[in-house]
């Protein structure tokens, strides 16, 4: 059955927020694959499955700029790190927080020890707050300046990254941290058991995704002058500082 989309100008501009994780696998920790996916490659991008996470919303999406409804530019954010810190966080009104390493400091909290989900070996990509929306202005100010020279639809999936690194990482740093910080009797980790991920993560399907590869590169939005100034160092230095924010509302 055919997409039906309201009717809009052919010439207005939407965009949409997917994600990274429409690049994952199920390897649970076990391994790092090779497969890393470039935002500039679109054929490699088509071949995705159409039952990938995010999937089904991105294809409405690139649809309706495909059929005419409206010119799109979908943002897939990768692992989003940093505590936000702006006029909306200081009144109350926005989260400051992030979703996957917040999880993990938690769950780890909870457990008293860090966990990784298998051996921590899958790779991920990330982006800190602050470049991250960044790399919203540098795209909407080329979608109102450029128009014509902005990639839309297909050609308007911009991932966000400016680093990679293995699930392993963050908890060997939550695990170090809760050791400093004398939250643990330990600066090693162990693994989530089977038990563990149902408890903190809510269901098995969001455990494993925590060891999941998903591999990208910014491509698109480095061509329109993006320039991310955060590093991978920066986001295992960012897990310490955020652990001890979860420590005090124990």
């Amino acid at each position: 059955m055919k997409p039906t989309y309201l009717p809009s100008d052919p010439a207005l501009t939407g965009s949409a927020q997917s994600g990274t994780g429409l690049l994952t696998d199920n390897a649970r920790g076990e391994y790092a694959t090779e497969t890393i996916y470039s935002d500039l490659n679109i054929e490699q991008i088509k071949s995705i499955s159409p039952t990938a996470f995010h999937r089904n919303v991105d294809l409405l999406v690139i649809g309706a700029d495909e059929e005419g409804y409206a010119r799109t530019h979908i943002v897939l954010p990768s692992t989003v790190y940093g505590i936000a810190a702006h006029p909306l966080v200081e009144a109350g009104i926005s989260n400051p927080y992030s979703m996957q390493i917040p999880l993990i400091i938690r769950s780890s909290l909870a457990r008293k020890r860090a966990g990784v989900i298998g051996k921590g070996l899958s790779l991920w990509p990330s982006v800190h707050i602050d470049d991250i929306a960044d790399m919203y202005i540098v795209l909407l100010d080329s979608i109102l300046h450029h128009p014509d020279t902005t990639g839309h639809g297909w050609e308007g999936l911009y991932f966000g990254e400016s680093g990679e690194h293995r699930w392993l990482d963050i908890s060997l740093a939550i695990g170090r941290a809760m050791y400093e910080l004398g939250l643990a009797d330990s600066p090693d980790l162990t693994p989530f058991s089977h038990e563990e991920i149902l408890k903190y993560f809510g269901n098995e399907w969001f455990g494993y995704y925590h060891g999941t590869n998903s591999r990208a590169r910014a491509d698109r939005a480095r061509a329109l002058g993006w320039k991310p100034t955060h590093s991978t160092e920066d986001m295992l230095a960012s897990i310490k500082p955020e652990l001890e924010v979860y420590a005090k509302k124990q």
